[in-house]
């Protein structure tokens, strides 16, 4: 399954490098609008990630239970969930926007915010049952389907780029639009599959009665990894309010813009987790303990063999790298501090592997609120590190998200091997 997850991983950052250098060429205004608005859109994506994560761990255990029936209501639960949520999350923002970019300090980009986020906060809902419906493909193993989703979506969302931002003149809000037109569009493919029962798991209508059950079940993982992600959107809000201390707005352009290149190096570890979750989870229904440890061990070894040479070669070629995104004039003048910390960048592949395998093995454990828990405790310690750092200049901010990034990678490997220890020991003694 490692494979059309790399894929589909892939062609997502295709995606989002193809958005960024569209809005590059508006200028370093429209760039530092776009990559603020992250904190705040994706606290409407953590919604949508966390059912899909919940949904995965639990529609892989049943199936590996053999109860086809109970892995069905839990999809239409994950649906209904969302749906609710997704409309909630929408007024939220749209009503804390502005006091949460003055917050950022990005009031000076508050237009370029607001014309991005206006698409996700309108259409909401399209975002998150999208995610529900491919995390549902990908725990009854269809890697090939919700990668044919995910990829058909993306190829959509960069023919439609140019055409939204320029053609029609719609600037930073056709980037925002086009991708959750996208999003609409992988939805559709994903959701013909379910009503042409082309799946193993089929959802009907009565699967979306509410089940305190079901519901139960589904958020005893998801709600954790919602709460991780509101913790990890939370710290990445407050961090720019140090960045902007630090360097001013343009220092959120340093920020994000390297580290497009370090997501895209990440995708080999992305999808070595993915995959990893339903094969865990499946074999933790079926109490084999031998199956989950050779999965966490085995998917651990294949993604640090990828995320290790990776590491070199984007510091080789780092300098070529950062020109895709300096053709316009204020993007030039950050050429260098831009260079520099992709090349510092690179320090967290190896350690984001660590972190996201093993935050994957406890998910597929049922034991989301491990990773919710670390991840607060590193959000706690990342802020008073780059508070620290805030007083001296924008190199000491990337010194302290690496030192966040080692914390993070050393709890996760920790507990992700104590908790298979764990329950090889309940069921070596019949509990």
């Amino acid at each position: 399954m490692v494979v059309p997850f790399l894929i589909t991983l892939i062609v997502v950052q295709i995606n989002v490098f193809a958005d960024t250098f569209w809005v590059s060429n508006l200028g370093v205004d429209a760039v530092s609008g776009m990559t603020s608005a992250v904190p705040l859109y994706m606290a409407l994506s953590v919604v949508g990630i966390g059912l899909s994560v919940g949904a995965v761990s639990s529609v892989a255990y049943r199936i590996g239970r053999g109860e086809p029936e109970a892995a069905s209501r839990i999809a239409g639960n994950a649906i209904i969930a969302g749906l609710a949520l997704s409309v909630v999350g929408s007024v939220i923002i749209y009503v804390l926007e502005a006091p949460l970019v003055d917050l950022m300090g990005a009031g000076d980009v508050s237009a370029e915010i607001h014309d991005y986020l206006l698409p996700y906060i309108l259409l909401s809902p399209i975002t998150v049952v999208n995610q529900i419906l491919i995390g549902l493909l990908r725990a009854e193993g269809a890697a090939k389907r919700s990668s044919m989703a995910h990829i058909s979506s993306v190829f959509f969302n960069m023919a439609m780029d140019p055409l939204l931002i320029y053609v029609l003149d719609l600037g930073v809000m056709g980037a925002g639009l086009a991708t959750v037109l996208a999003y609409l569009l992988s939805l559709i493919l994903a959701a013909q599959w379910y009503l042409r029962k082309k799946t193993k798991i089929s959802i009907s209508l009565k699967d979306f009665r509410p089940s305190k059950e079901y519901s139960t079940e589904l958020l005893a993982v998801g709600g954790p990894r919602m709460a991780e992600g509101m913790i990890n959107n939370i710290v990445i809000l407050l961090q720019r309010v140090f960045i902007i201390i630090a360097s001013g707005t343009a220092g959120v352009t340093l920020f994000n813009v390297p580290f497009r290149y370090v997501n895209l190096s990440m995708c080999p570890a992305e999808a070595c987790g993915m995959a990893s979750v339903p094969v865990i989870a499946a074999g933790y229904g079926q109490g084999n303990v031998e199956k989950m440890k050779t999965a966490r061990r085995y998917t651990l070894r294949l993604a640090l063999m990828f995320s290790v040479p990776l590491m070199f070669v984007l510091f080789i070629v780092s300098g070529p790298l950062i020109e895709v995104f300096t053709m316009e004039d204020s993007m030039a003048e950050l050429y260098d501090e831009l260079v520099w910390n992709l090349r510092m960048y690179c320090i967290i592949l190896p350690l984001f592997t660590v972190q996201t395998v093993c935050a994957s093995v406890l998910q597929a454990l049922k034991k989301s609120s491990v990773p919710m828990r670390v991840s607060l405790l590193v959000g706690v310690f990342r802020m008073f590190a780059f508070w620290v750092a805030s007083a001296y200049d924008f190199k000491a901010i990337t010194v302290a998200l690496i030192f966040s990034y080692v914390l993070s990678a050393t709890l996760m490997f920790l507990l992700s091997r104590r908790y298979i220890g764990r329950i090889e020991r309940q069921i070596a003694s019949g509990a």
